[in-house]
């Protein structure tokens, strides 16, 4: 079993619609799937409520400690699962680093969420982690200026950014991602290859090995 943790510290960045559209692809490969949806807002369980598909399990923490909520889901040896954290919740977010085998920073390209990521970073300098860029822009030169800007950060970035696509928002009025609204589509592609890199470059990393102080 392995556990992914899609960590930020500012809110706004599409934790849950990546969450969501990563977990759907894990199941179309057969992997038995749980979602744990950390963040009090719930988008993930009011997500799953619109869904007429039993899977992927989605688990709210619901005021309990996500620890507890991990240990639970843990005893049914799920293939994966997949934690959406809160943003500010520093608490929350220590605990889904530290129980993660890999961690997920999404960022959008905007200074602000630049200038957050580096908190974010520090919690899993011990671990297999990567950013993607989300909700980029389909024009300009933001996503360019968004790698140099993380350059410091010495984390990989996602070989696919995820455009900023209408494509994302219907899915989820549906209960749906777009690898099932819209499965050839562009929007549906990225995901793909995003699940991909994921898998094969986070997921199938060894864990780092922790250097002492």
């Amino acid at each position: 079993m392995m556990i992914l943790a899609l960590l930020a510290q500012k809110g706004g960045c599409g934790k849950s619609t990546l969450a969501r559209a990563l977990a759907v692809a894990a199941l179309q490969e057969q992997r038995r799937t749980v979602l744990v949806d950390a963040d009090p807002q719930e988008t993930v369980v009011k997500w799953a409520r619109r869904r007429t598909f039993p899977a992927p399990t989605v688990v709210a923490v619901e005021g309990r400690s996500l620890a507890d909520v991990l240990d639970q889901v843990e005893s049914a040896r799920p293939d994966l699962v997949i934690i959406d954290t809160p943003p500010h919740l520093r608490a929350v977010v220590s605990v889904a680093a530290a129980r993660a085998n890999a961690a997920l920073l999404p960022c959008r390209p905007t200074p602000e969420d630049l200038e957050a990521l580096g908190d974010t970073a520090d919690l899993v300098r011990d671990r297999p982690a990567g950013i993607v860029f989300n909700g980029v822009p389909a024009k300009g030169g933001a996503l360019t200026l968004a790698r140099a800007g993380v350059a410091a950060l010495n984390l990989p970035c996602a070989p696919v950014a995820v455009i900023e696509r209408v494509s994302h928002p219907y899915a989820s009025a549906e209960g749906l991602t777009v690898l099932e609204r819209e499965p050839g589509s562009k929007a549906a592609a990225e995901i793909t290859d995003l699940w991909a890199w994921v898998r094969d470059s986070l997921l199938a990393a060894p864990e780092r090995i922790k250097i002492p102080a």
